[in-house]
């Protein structure tokens, strides 16, 4: 009956993943913007170290175009189809790692819902970096665990080493890993502490000292080689003026973050699904609480379970460093921050949950999450679907790929993303005043046989003539509506 029953549980991640990616992925989601179109048009010309991180900044390490791009050298495919793909296994791998952690079909089904299709208001975690970032972790920590329980010296220091590399990517993609590996550290130093008192867990502080000097060989190597990442790439004077924000920053992070709860438990009109999601978690979360009063233990222990505390601990973390962080506050406290805080609190509950003691109160308990878990998945992915199908993006603006060779001057957010069907035929740039992120792109759109400048969130009316990156353009013919999206083509003056 459990081989049976697991066998069902697997087929249900699958389908899981495969319905999150013909939903989410690039070529697929509806709401594509330019941030997510970036990874595609890096992806046929992909080089180091120019494109070592995502364009025009010093954070974001480019991992899904780096891959993607030997997969476009070899299959020739769309790139936009092989960077949903590549996005995707690395997702997958991510959540596989995380199967060493959790253990019951329970505790995976609900962790592919929270993973693959997480609530409205952190779908970010699927767009963008954050999910890539979560993946290196959790792959790091496997490879850590692993090394824990190898029996030959060779396989621990052969997984360690692999567990620390994948920790230096993980910094690449995200600084916001430190955290991790900050709320590693606190998780190993409390559990050294307490396996002093408990005669069953009795470290040999002898036997860690090859392990400690490896890990500090990789600490070293990491730090060179992100020095070196951020000194050959564009400095972004934002995000090294200084961590911490100033008091009124931290309010401001703490009054947008609060409104957007208490208009999600206010059933807000944004998305209501998501609100009956957020009162079933806070009511099971309560019970869960009250049952410990009543001298039922629930909170595993720090030695029986120390990868629950671990997320717990990320979890924590990352919520404060986002309230405090001065570049938080000077982006808005957008929700993409909190992306991975959510993450990291839903696999540390349920850790938290498969450690409850037998019996059915923990059954009714389980139950209840996984309901209110699939709720919240319904947020996030029901409005692509009813009243009405919503097409992927892609598919929208395809039809800019038979144009020929042009060149495409836009706003920040039609500009990129009107690339990403064909970026080898189509390049495309913000206009001079937005956020050029490439202006090497720039260039090449000046230089294609027929240029076009899109007026969407731009321009109020096409000028006759316009200049734009030290050329004077000159307006051809008459408006037209492609795309989704009002065009106009344009020829450089000589």
């Amino acid at each position: 009956m459990k081989s049976q029953a697991g066998i069902w549980i697997n087929a249900g991640i699958i389908l899981i993943i495969l319905l999150s990616f013909f939903t989410f992925s690039e070529n697929f989601y509806p709401l594509l913007n330019s941030d997510m179109a970036v990874n595609i048009l890096m992806t046929p010309a992909f080089s180091l170290p120019h494109d070592i991180y995502f364009w025009g900044q010093d954070r974001s390490g480019s991992l899904i175009p780096l891959i993607a791009h030997w997969f476009y050298q070899v299959t020739g495919l769309q790139p936009v189809l092989i960077v949903s793909i590549v996005h995707y296994l690395v997702l997958c791998a991510g959540f596989w790692a995380l199967t060493r952690f959790v253990k019951s079909g329970f505790g995976r089904m609900v962790v592919a819902l929270a993973w693959f299709f997480p609530p409205w208001h952190f779908l970010e975690f699927l767009l963008i970096l954050y999910g890539i970032q979560a993946s290196c972790v959790i792959l790091a920590l496997n490879f850590l665990d692993r090394s824990f329980s190898a029996k030959a010296r060779w396989k621990c220091l052969a997984w360690l080493s692999s567990g620390c590399f994948m920790f230096i990517v993980s910094v690449w993609v995200s600084d916001m890993a430190l955290i991790s590996l900050l709320a590693l550290l606190l998780m190993g130093g409390l559990y050294f502490y307490s396996a002093r008192k408990d005669p069953l867990k009795i470290i040999s502080w002898r036997g860690l000292t090859v392990p400690a000097f490896t890990a500090l060989i990789w600490a070293v190597t990491g730090f060179f080689l992100i020095h070196y990442a951020k000194g050959v790439s564009t400095p972004v004077q934002a995000y090294n003026s200084g961590f911490l924000a100033s008091a009124s920053g931290i309010v401001s992070n703490l009054h947008i973050a609060l409104d957007s709860v208490i208009g999600v438990f206010l059933f807000s009109p944004e998305n209501r699904i998501e609100s009956v999601y957020a009162w079933g978690m806070l009511i099971t979360l309560l019970f869960l609480v009250i049952s410990k009063t009543r001298k039922i233990k629930t909170r595993p222990g720090i030695t029986s379970s120390p990868w629950f505390y671990f997320f717990l601990f990320e979890a924590l973390l990352t919520l404060m460093a986002v309230v405090t962080s001065g570049w938080v506050a000077a982006n808005g406290a957008g929700r993409r921050y909190f992306t991975t805080c959510f993450i990291s609190a839903a696999i540390s509950l349920v850790l938290w949950l498969e450690n409850l003691p037998e019996g059915h109160m923990r059954n009714k308990f389980r139950l209840a999450v996984l309901f209110v878990v699939i709720i919240g998945s319904l947020s996030g992915s029901l409005r692509f679907y009813y009243p009405e199908f919503r097409p992927s993006r892609i598919r929208v603006i395809s039809a800019l790929k038979y144009m020929g060779n042009i060149g495409i001057i836009a706003e920040y957010w039609n500009s990129y993303m009107s690339a990403s069907p064909d970026p080898m035929h189509i390049k495309a740039t913000p206009h001079e005043k937005d956020y050029v992120r490439n202006p090497a792109l720039a260039v090449e759109v000046l230089t294609q046989p027929k240029i076009y400048l899109i007026k969407d969130g731009w321009l109020a009316s096409f000028p006759d003539s316009i200049i734009q990156f030290g050329r004077t353009l000159r307006k051809k013919g008459h408006p037209v509506h492609i795309a989704d999206a009002w065009l106009n083509r344009y020829e450089a003056v000589k």
